[in-house]
């Protein structure tokens, strides 16, 4: 055996490695500068334009996925035998309507929470839906589906998947209720953007300008395009109130949609 020709090839090999390390922990040192870099220009920009962000959590990065909602049928007679003090009956299949058999008061002091106890125990997967809109002229609270603990569609056009109508004395004499069963879609989780990342997509493409106050930054699921009357894709997005005026940004693709 040539040892000295085996030497060689050792030192040329430990040093193609030692060459190629170098390289790698030089390139994850430049990225770490370029973020840095990155974050401080985007928020010189913040502050040369007076935009303040009023949220909480605002560089936080979660995972997340499109999902699809397919509105379920109901079966009338299932809910007759499952639901308590009401009457419920089913309308064009995929609407549930219900009378209660006795009014159920909430409380004005704390809406929210008596809503919640409302669905508790009235309401078929009522840990599901949550709160949206209370018309105080029209007797009615809207809530939205959730996945997740994050809500469906909530668009500015009231189309509420369960509406409780109430009475002059703020109780709850019946409700209707859409429900739909869904699914992340697979092998689509991603990271997400961040909300910082979405004001930053509204900066870019000047939907904000200079005074302007962030003040919410909710994370949930919409769609504008409905491809079947049952079936639906929802994409994750920011819903971002800047200046009383709302946006969303989709929290994959960055892309801008304002609420008007």
């Amino acid at each position: 055996m040539d040892w000295s020709k085996t030497k060689t090839i050792f030192i040329l090999t430990f040093l193609c490695l030692n060459i190629f390390l170098g390289y790698q922990l030089y390139e994850k040192h430049n990225r770490g500068n370029l973020n840095f870099l990155t974050e401080a220009s985007l928020q010189m920009r913040l502050d040369d334009n007076r935009i303040e962000i009023e949220i909480e959590d605002a560089e936080e990065t979660i995972d997340g996925a499109p999902i699809t909602g397919t509105v379920r049928p109901f079966q009338e007679e299932f809910f007759i035998n499952s639901l308590e003090r009401q009457t419920p009956s089913v309308i064009d299949e995929t609407i549930l309507y219900s009378e209660l058999d006795s009014p159920s008061p909430l409380v004005s002091a704390n809406l929210r929470a008596s809503v919640e106890a409302f669905l508790q125990q009235y309401v078929y997967h009522g840990d599901e839906y949550e709160f949206a809109q209370f018309n105080e002229q029209e007797q009615y609270i809207g809530l939205y589906q959730t996945y997740k603990g994050r809500k469906i569609d909530q668009y500015e056009r009231e189309d509420f998947h369960l509406v409780l109508h109430l009475n002059e004395d703020l109780e709850v004499e019946s409700y209707s209720q859409k429900y739909m069963s869904v699914s992340e879609q697979e092998g689509r989780e991603q990271e997400l953007l961040s909300p910082l990342k979405a004001v930053e997509r509204l900066l870019n493409q000047q939907y904000i300008r200079q005074n302007t106050v962030i003040t919410e930054a909710e994370l949930g699921y919409y769609s504008r395009i409905q491809l079947d009357a049952n079936f639906q894709v929802f994409a994750p997005m920011w819903r971002i109130i800047a200046n009383d005026e709302i946006f969303f940004v989709d929290a994959i693709n960055g892309e801008v949609q304002s609420a008007s």
